[in-house]
């Protein structure tokens, strides 16, 4: 089943106005006061580049609850965790950065200690489908884990 990632609209909109300063208003600064030197021509074009890196970095995005495992897809990146891996899916609210658009997210742990951030529209029934494949984990107040286990601390 396919959990279609949440975007907060006050970040998707703060991301806009990043966006328009960085591909209207300091090419603009710069093409009417070109002698001025306020806004150095890399300083212009840099942000491109980030722009275009970010993006592929973080879309599309997207999570499956597979037969084998939890796929994640975030830009390029597509990761397969089985299921035997993991050992805990932490729900968090908060605004330190990551691949995600929104503040709702949930942490992935994995046996290798490796962690995932991501944000699916419907949460609730995420963490449904994900208890269905892992019978190792059970319901906890922050989300699932690992019998006798706390809340990972990121």
């Amino acid at each position: 089943m396919r959990f279609a990632t949440k975007f907060d609209r006050w970040l998707t909109v703060a991301m806009g106005l990043a966006a328009f300063v960085t591909f209207v208003c300091l090419p603009a600064i710069r093409l009417l006061w070109p002698n001025a030197g306020v806004i150095p021509l890399p300083v212009v074009f840099l942000p491109w580049a980030i722009w275009i890196f970010v993006l592929a970095s973080t879309l599309p995005q997207y999570y499956e609850v597979r037969d084998d495992g939890l796929f994640l897809r975030q830009g390029i990146r597509k990761t397969l965790i089985p299921w035997p891996s993991l050992v805990e899916l932490q729900t968090m609210t908060d605004f330190r950065s990551a691949g995600v658009f929104s503040t709702d997210r949930i942490l992935v742990v994995t046996r290798e200690a490796a962690q995932f951030i991501i944000a699916p529209a419907d949460r609730q029934g995420f963490l449904e489908q994900v208890a269905r494949h892992t019978p190792q984990l059970e319901q906890k107040s922050f989300g699932l884990a690992l019998p006798l286990s706390s809340p990972t601390a990121i």
